[in-house]
């Protein structure tokens, strides 16, 4: 189960980096599907571009665990990690957003993610 939960992590590592880069690059539409009510004046889509190189890094971050250390470490990261998406799900239904966004994308990732964890830990 070890290695199906390093499945999942190196997944979800992959898929948060293509997010950052979409956010890098298309920051605008990736925003609309974020959840949030309001997107931000056009003025302000740097800020957008702000989270493309948090999600970019933190995929890279992901790999470079995923090669390195030990499988007991990587889920104890993939736990912290586990904050980003809750808490962009509780940033999404505190400011009003769209609940199918909080808990279809954000919430259904941290679950994901803590499944990950469940099978690095219950493998090791």
């Amino acid at each position: 189960m070890e290695t199906v939960g390093l499945i999942i992590a190196a997944a979800a590592g992959a898929a948060i980096f293509v997010v950052g880069l979409c956010y890098l690059f298309i920051p605008r539409a990736m925003a609309a599907s974020f959840g949030l009510t309001h997107l931000p004046q056009q003025q302000a889509t740097a800020w957008l571009r702000v989270k493309g190189v948090r999600d970019a890094v933190t995929g890279v971050i992901a790999a470079v665990l995923l090669i390195a250390a030990e499988p007991a470490v990587v889920a104890w990261c993939i736990l912290a990690f586990t904050l980003i998406p809750v808490g962009d799900a509780i940033l999404v239904l505190s400011s009003g957003g769209k609940q199918a966004s909080a808990w279809g994308i954000h919430g259904s990732t941290a679950v994901l993610m803590l499944l990950s964890v469940g099978l690095i830990m219950g493998g090791s």
